[in-house]
């Protein structure tokens, strides 16, 4: 081997000995050095994620972000918003972008395979169907074939397209698709049910209706880079503080969510557990 080559494999060597040290230090350590945790959050998507009056990103989920970054750093003003959508995500948590999500992420087999998930904290209805108020479908089958809005990403869009036959009008953000629903480009949107409920109790939308109900009740958790043990390890816990404490049956209410026998076992769980 020449001088020059042993000198090039010498280089790889290091390099990859300090690409290992530096992926061996992992997010939480990152975390603290930068004094931030950045999380990505729904900023359309109330009550868990959405813009105040005032135009802050308030809700029940970046209430339990904070949480975390208080938790984790002492403070829960050491964190950074960054606002993503069902469609990138993911993407902007490999990427390095975001140290986690917590932004109505479902658990799912699919997901599981490219993330780590942390603790379920949430269990969500899953997509219903908003419709005028006049329209008489109540099923899902009755859907076959008809244009149907949607968000690009949302896990249910398979089943959507493949068992119900839905045509499927994918748009990136849901003002998108509320314009397309009133300018009647689809007979109705698919979306969370939480949400579409919480839709509907506004003026302008009085004249719309859940037509058709979920079919599934999926759990929510937060959203880590696979094999991040000690990250995940950290956050697991601080969820399960604030469980204990009631920080979320109290975000629940603050939020306008229906009381969740879910989030109240956890609740009693994880109190009996502190104690």
């Amino acid at each position: 081997m020449t001088i020059v080559k042993k000198l090039t494999a010498s280089a790889l060597m290091l390099a990859a000995l300090m690409a290992g040290t530096s992926a061996m230090a992992g997010t939480l350590d990152d975390i603290k050095a930068r004094d931030k945790l950045i999380v990505g959050v729904k900023n359309d998507y109330a009550p868990y994620g959405y813009l105040n009056d005032k135009g802050e990103i308030v809700g029940f989920e970046i209430e339990l972000a904070k949480y975390i970054a208080g938790e984790l750093l002492g403070s829960p003003d050491k964190i950074e918003l960054v606002p993503v959508v069902a469609s990138n995500r993911i993407e902007f948590l490999t990427a390095g972008r975001i140290d986690a999500i917590f932004a109505t992420l479902g658990v799912t087999p699919e997901r599981d395979k490219v993330i780590d998930f942390t603790t379920e904290y949430v269990s969500a209805a899953g997509p219903s169907v908003l419709m005028a108020k006049e329209a008489t479908i109540s099923e899902w089958e009755e859907l076959k074939g008809k244009p149907v809005c949607g968000i690009q990403g949302s896990y249910y869009n398979k089943k959507m397209t493949e068992e119900f036959g839905i045509n499927l009008v994918a748009f990136k953000t849901q003002p998108e698709a509320y314009r397309a629903l009133r300018d009647n480009r689809c007979i109705g949107f698919v979306f969370d049910d939480m949400t579409l409920q919480q839709k509907i109790k506004e003026a302008d939308w009085s004249g719309y209706k859940v037509a058709v109900a979920p079919y599934e009740f999926l759990p929510m958790a937060g959203g880590i880079r696979e094999g991040d043990t000690e990250f995940r390890e950290a956050v697991d816990k601080a969820i399960t503080k604030a469980e204990g404490e009631g920080k979320l049956i109290a975000w629940e209410a603050e939020f306008g969510m229906p009381a969740s026998d879910y989030i109240a076992e956890r609740a009693k769980a994880a109190a009996a557990k502190k104690n």
